[in-house]
């Protein structure tokens, strides 16, 4: 017989008959990922790509929300304890292999982070503390002096130096190109796209089974809400708590201008990129910025700080400014994994969604599809704040 009709003559028996094949090699899974920022469009790429039926329903359009306003500086420093360090990590090494997978529209720079302070001890001992904690656990990051500033960004006018450290591994990209890349590839993958607004989650005894929204019903064997700010409103329909604060971010985003700069730049009181398409973004990337408002005059504002430690910025223009909301859990550690009652219901919540997204996509298509839970997730679980 030859191997071609061998094969399919014996392929079903075996599928049901072998214990260690999946499940989800044995059906292919609908599932709703409601969300298509960075990490709803992830969750679904990597969803597909092991070989479920995917719907990725958006209200607006992807990277529309969160992920547009969002800094883009992909990291693992300043993240503690080492559970979330490592996520953070994983999240790292995971746009390295999307990178490979996707191919060269998914574009990201690695010119890694680099953080300097002036004369200030409390500052030079949080920078110092920084390399203190996560050079132990294996992060390549080390403290420099101000001539290895210098020859690391020709040009840079450092201002007073006090302590400062690079981070190698760092790297940056433009949110809205880089999340429309991955939903490209994901619906090269087999995703669906729906434009709707889900307005609630439908049940049947214990389980989910779609949603319905201002375009309908959609059915579904699982639902992953990665939302953003509206998973606190979905997530209590399962009876899943995602308590979120708010935490506004403001950016500026300059005309675009030569290239100039190839790394995240964090001197004391600012943070300074450039994008692949020229424009240089610099606001808050870490505090809530409060009441504050984005104007052209503030963004007039950030941009006098680039210059000041970018002298070629001189000139520099102001194309527009955003104004975030940062998807910010309350306890600032993500929100990842199914609720109690419904064990088909997901959520995904999480500041640092931008370094961790490839990493949180992988891991959540392993525990929809194979019903497990995954260490790296364990300790961020909804149900710390069940009451």
């Amino acid at each position: 017989m030859k191997r071609r009709e061998f094969l399919p003559f014996f392929a079903v028996p075996l599928i049901g008959m072998v214990p260690g094949i999946s499940h989800a090699a044995r059906t292919r899974d609908k599932v709703i990922v409601v969300g298509s920022g960075v990490m709803g469009a992830s969750i679904a790429y990597h969803l597909a790509k092991r070989g479920a039926d995917v719907t990725l329903i958006e209200k607006e359009a992807p990277a529309s929300g969160t992920t547009k306003n969002s800094f883009a500086w992909i990291n693992a420093n300043n993240k503690t304890p080492y559970s979330y360090y490592a996520l953070n990590y994983e999240g790292i090494l995971g746009w390295r292999r999307l990178q490979v997978e996707i191919g060269p529209s998914l574009q990201i720079q690695w010119g890694g982070g680099i953080s300097w302070c002036g004369f200030d001890q409390k500052q030079i001992d949080k920078l110092n503390y920084t390399t203190a904690v996560h050079q132990p656990w294996g992060y390549p990051i080390e403290n420099i002096s101000k001539d290895d500033l210098q020859q690391l960004v020709p040009g840079v006018n450092t201002g007073d130096f006090g302590a400062g450290w690079y981070s190698t591994i760092d790297g940056t990209l433009d949110p809205v190109a880089a999340t429309l890349a991955i939903v490209q590839a994901a619906i090269k993958a087999g995703v669906k796209l729906q434009k709707a607004d889900v307005q609630h989650i439908d049940f049947k005894n214990d389980l989910a089974v779609g949603v319905t929204t201002d375009k309908g019903a959609f059915t579904a064997d699982h639902i992953v809400i990665a939302a953003g700010n509206d998973t606190t409103r979905l997530g209590a329909q399962a009876g899943i708590p995602v308590p979120l604060r708010t935490s506004k971010g403001i950016l500026a985003h300059s005309k675009p201008m030569p290239p100039l700069v190839h790394q995240v730049l964090m001197p004391a009181g600012a943070d300074i990129k450039q994008n692949p398409d020229g424009r240089i973004v610099t606001g808050s990337n870490f505090g809530d910025t409060g009441s504050a408002h984005a104007t052209p005059e503030l963004g007039a504002r950030l941009l006098e700080v680039v210059t000041q430690y970018l002298p070629e910025t001189k000139g520099i223009e102001l194309d527009y400014m955003t104004l975030g909301y940062r998807v910010m859990p309350k306890d600032e550690y993500p929100i990842m994994g199914r609720g109690r009652k419904y064990r088909n219901v997901h959520v995904a919540a999480m500041h640092s969604g931008m370094t961790s997204a490839p990493a949180i996509g992988q891991l959540l298509a392993i525990e929809v599809l194979d019903g497990v839970e995954t260490r790296q997730l364990q300790e961020f679980r909804p149900q710390r704040f069940y009451v």
